[in-house]
């Protein structure tokens, strides 16, 4: 379950999430602004239900796409990062008992796009897009020194500059997409099925070994910790497995097979 956090603090949220696209943060976030401030702005967002939004829906809103959709990318984000108790998006169009459960309805909607991530993963993503951030001034100064030099022909300084430039903004675009993207996986959409979250124990059945490892985002991999990656051949092979499942390992070595004996969370 994701951590307490106000209807305001959901708002940051979000508009961090268009950084990248600020004509559509410039559409989209004056719009809910105003469902923050129907809200208030220290409303716990788990606590907001599918009345509240019906009622802004027939109190505010006139059906147009242009009030509708900011307002639905804001709910599905906000269910898909377990901000809401459950998905608020069907309670623009459907009445008072149209919510659904926590993200599954919401992350559906980004289909092959969604970016699965624990709460952990997430913190680690928007400090991660800080971090990256935090080096454009640096670069900007290099550009303007570079580029006293007038002879912008033969100016190795400036090219690399450039450079340096066009990677670190590919690294945000890259992490910022993954952000607008996130999906928090919880226990109760998993099923007692591996996924990202899950500690899980395996028995390989050639050595009869017991091994137990945790499967995170590729951003959170920390192989000491026995922390891997669901992008990994040993994530990809247990995802969505559960207690029982045999499941085959493609490692440099050759195939090996694993039995799961345990899936917690």
């Amino acid at each position: 379950m994701a951590e307490r956090i106000t209807a305001i603090e959901a708002l940051k949220h979000f508009e961090a999430s268009l950084a990248s696209e600020p004509d559509k943060a410039r559409d989209e976030v004056p719009v809910v602004q105003k469902f923050i401030a129907f809200l208030g702005n220290e409303r716990q967002m788990g606590a907001v239900a599918t009345s509240d939004v019906v009622q802004y829906a027939r109190e505010h809103l006139d059906g147009t796409p242009e009030h509708l959709e900011p307002l639905r990318s804001f709910l599905a984000y906000a269910s898909r990062l377990a901000f809401t108790a459950e998905n608020l998006v069907p309670a623009l169009h459907l009445g008072p008992n149209a919510g659904g459960a926590r993200g599954r309805n919401a992350a559906a909607e980004l289909g092959g796009n969604a970016y699965h991530v624990t709460l952990d993963g997430l913190r680690r993503l928007e400090a991660q897009i800080a971090e990256e951030k935090s080096h454009r001034p640096e670069i900007a100064q290099k550009l303007h020194d570079a580029m006293q030099d007038k002879d912008f022909r033969e100016n190795a300084p400036l090219d690399a500059a450039r450079d340096e430039q066009a990677h670190l903004e590919a690294r945000i675009r890259d992490l910022e997409q993954r952000l607008r993207n996130a999906v928090i996986i919880d226990e109760s959409s998993k099923g007692g099925r591996a996924n990202v979250g899950s500690v899980v124990k395996m028995l390989n059945l050639k050595s009869n070994k017991e091994q137990t490892i945790t499967l995170v985002s590729p951003t959170e991999v920390e192989p000491a910790s026995g922390k891997i990656s669901v992008a990994s051949p040993m994530g990809v092979a247990l995802l969505n497995h559960a207690i029982g499942d045999e499941v085959t390992v493609n490692a440099p070595s050759g195939p090996i097979v694993f039995r799961v004996v345990d899936v917690q969370g």
